[in-house]
Protein backbone atom coordinates (compact mmCIF):
# COMPACT_ATOMS: atom_id res chain seq x y z
CA UNK A 1 0.00 0.00 0.00
CA UNK A 2 2.85 2.26 0.54
CA UNK A 3 3.82 1.83 -3.02
CA UNK A 4 0.87 2.96 -4.77
CA UNK A 5 0.37 6.03 -1.80
CA UNK A 6 4.04 7.24 -2.61
CA UNK A 7 4.07 6.52 -6.67
CA UNK A 8 1.69 6.76 -9.22
CA UNK A 9 0.65 4.89 -12.48
CA UNK A 10 -0.66 1.35 -13.82
CA UNK A 11 2.77 -0.58 -12.88
CA UNK A 12 2.78 0.45 -9.78
CA UNK A 13 -1.01 0.00 -9.03
CA UNK A 14 0.05 -3.69 -10.48
CA UNK A 15 2.75 -3.58 -8.28
CA UNK A 16 1.53 -2.78 -5.10
CA UNK A 17 -1.75 -4.52 -5.11
CA UNK A 18 0.36 -7.80 -5.90
CA UNK A 19 2.37 -6.96 -2.64
CA UNK A 20 -0.59 -6.23 -0.35
CA UNK A 21 -2.71 -9.69 -1.84
CA UNK A 22 1.10 -11.50 -1.31
CA UNK A 23 1.99 -9.94 2.53
CA UNK A 24 -1.71 -10.70 3.64
CA UNK A 25 -2.11 -14.80 2.30
CA UNK A 26 1.63 -15.07 3.59
CA UNK A 27 0.61 -13.68 7.04
CA UNK A 28 -2.92 -15.24 7.04
CA UNK A 29 -1.44 -18.81 6.30
CA UNK A 30 1.20 -17.97 9.12
CA UNK A 31 -1.65 -17.49 11.67
CA UNK A 32 -3.71 -20.02 10.71
CA UNK A 33 -1.16 -22.83 10.62
CA UNK A 34 -0.11 -21.13 14.50
CA UNK A 35 -3.93 -20.21 15.83
CA UNK A 36 -4.54 -24.13 17.25
CA UNK A 37 -1.12 -24.29 18.69
CA UNK A 38 -1.47 -20.95 21.08
CA UNK A 39 -4.88 -22.43 22.98
CA UNK A 40 -5.59 -25.43 25.16
CA UNK A 41 -7.52 -27.97 22.35
CA UNK A 42 -10.74 -27.37 23.92
CA UNK A 43 -10.29 -23.74 22.33
CA UNK A 44 -8.80 -24.47 19.14
CA UNK A 45 -12.59 -24.26 17.48
CA UNK A 46 -12.89 -21.45 18.84
CA UNK A 47 -9.61 -19.48 18.00
CA UNK A 48 -9.77 -20.80 15.01
CA UNK A 49 -13.17 -19.18 14.09
CA UNK A 50 -12.17 -15.64 16.45
CA UNK A 51 -9.04 -15.93 13.41
CA UNK A 52 -11.21 -16.05 10.60
CA UNK A 53 -13.83 -13.82 12.19
CA UNK A 54 -11.37 -10.71 12.39
CA UNK A 55 -10.05 -11.82 9.06
CA UNK A 56 -12.87 -10.94 7.01
CA UNK A 57 -13.49 -8.00 9.30
CA UNK A 58 -10.12 -6.49 8.66
CA UNK A 59 -10.69 -7.41 5.16
CA UNK A 60 -13.68 -4.63 5.54
CA UNK A 61 -12.66 -2.17 7.46
CA UNK A 62 -9.70 -1.21 5.10
CA UNK A 63 -11.69 -0.20 1.95
CA UNK A 64 -13.83 1.82 4.08
CA UNK A 65 -11.48 3.36 6.11
CA UNK A 66 -9.36 4.38 3.09
CA UNK A 67 -12.50 5.55 1.64
CA UNK A 68 -13.58 7.72 4.52
CA UNK A 69 -10.64 9.14 4.98
CA UNK A 70 -9.56 10.05 2.03
CA UNK A 71 -12.44 12.87 1.90
CA UNK A 72 -10.72 14.57 4.42
CA UNK A 73 -7.27 13.34 3.01
CA UNK A 74 -5.73 12.53 -0.03
CA UNK A 75 -5.92 9.32 -1.09
CA UNK A 76 -2.00 8.95 -1.02
CA UNK A 77 -2.45 9.86 2.70
CA UNK A 78 -5.22 7.24 3.26
CA UNK A 79 -3.43 4.67 1.87
CA UNK A 80 -0.12 5.56 3.68
CA UNK A 81 -2.05 6.14 7.06
CA UNK A 82 -3.60 2.28 6.89
CA UNK A 83 -0.34 1.00 5.98
CA UNK A 84 1.08 1.85 8.55
CA UNK A 85 -1.41 0.50 11.21
CA UNK A 86 0.53 -2.71 10.63
CA UNK A 87 3.51 -1.35 11.57
CA UNK A 88 2.17 0.10 14.58
CA UNK A 89 1.07 -2.75 15.72
CA UNK A 90 4.30 -4.38 15.07
CA UNK A 91 6.37 -2.34 17.59
CA UNK A 92 3.96 -2.52 20.02
CA UNK A 93 4.41 -6.40 19.81
CA UNK A 94 7.79 -5.74 20.18
CA UNK A 95 7.83 -3.32 22.91
CA UNK A 96 5.44 -4.59 25.00
CA UNK A 97 6.03 -6.21 28.48
CA UNK A 98 4.92 -10.07 28.75
CA UNK A 99 2.91 -11.03 31.47
CA UNK A 100 1.77 -14.91 32.05
CA UNK A 101 -1.17 -14.91 29.75
CA UNK A 102 0.57 -14.35 27.06
CA UNK A 103 3.33 -17.69 27.42
CA UNK A 104 1.91 -20.61 25.37
CA UNK A 105 -0.60 -23.08 27.90
CA UNK A 106 0.27 -26.89 28.15
CA UNK A 107 -0.94 -28.62 24.80
CA UNK A 108 -2.26 -30.99 27.25
CA UNK A 109 -4.32 -28.41 29.64
CA UNK A 110 -8.02 -28.61 28.74
CA UNK A 111 -9.57 -25.56 30.00
CA UNK A 112 -12.71 -23.42 28.41
CA UNK A 113 -16.30 -25.22 28.27
CA UNK A 114 -16.55 -28.53 28.94
CA UNK A 115 -19.02 -29.18 25.75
Amino acid sequence: MLVVAVFTGPITIVVGTALTVCGFAGAQGVLVGLAPDLVAPDDRDTAQGLLNFMNALGGGIGPAAVAGLSGVVPVPVALAGLAALPLVGLVLSLTRGHTAADRRPDPDATRGSSR
